[in-house]
């Protein structure tokens, strides 16, 4: 099997040498999203940059055939950890239980970058190996 890169239609090019999302057989692995437009950091403070971060990694498992049931790890990772209170309340939101497995960090982010998420999925449901 080889692997498969797929691309957010409304998501600009990533600057890094990476995939929005990668897949091979049944398994897509989302890269780190963070709430940033255009390259620059989302203003609006962490509870603004924690959504909009989980609104790419929804839109990049869209692109890859993938769902909010598929995810089976989500790896966190937060500036402060101050924040891990108010993380929670709003990552509820998008994932709903059973929740998959999840790791959440401490650790230095981009200046200006106080959440970032990733995940990882396996489509079990599907007939097939996914396209791209």
């Amino acid at each position: 099997m080889s692997r498969k890169t797929f691309t957010v239609p409304t998501a600009q090019r990533p600057a890094a040498a990476l995939s929005a999302a990668a897949g091979v057989g049944r398994f897509v692995a989302i890269s780190g999203q963070t709430g940033s437009r255009n390259g620059e950091t989302v203003v609006e403070g962490f509870e603004a940059q924690t959504r909009l971060a989980l609104e790419r990694l929804f839109a990049a498992l869209t692109a890859a055939g993938a769902s909010e049931t598929d995810v089976v790890d989500v790896g966190v990772f937060l500036s402060r950890g101050d924040d891990f209170d108010e993380m929670n309340r709003i990552y509820r939101e998008y994932f709903s239980e059973p929740y998959p497995a999840r790791t959440t960090a401490t650790v230095g982010l981009r200046p200006g970058v106080l959440f970032e998420v990733n995940a990882k999925a396996v489509l079990d449901d599907r007939p097939s190996d996914i396209t791209g």
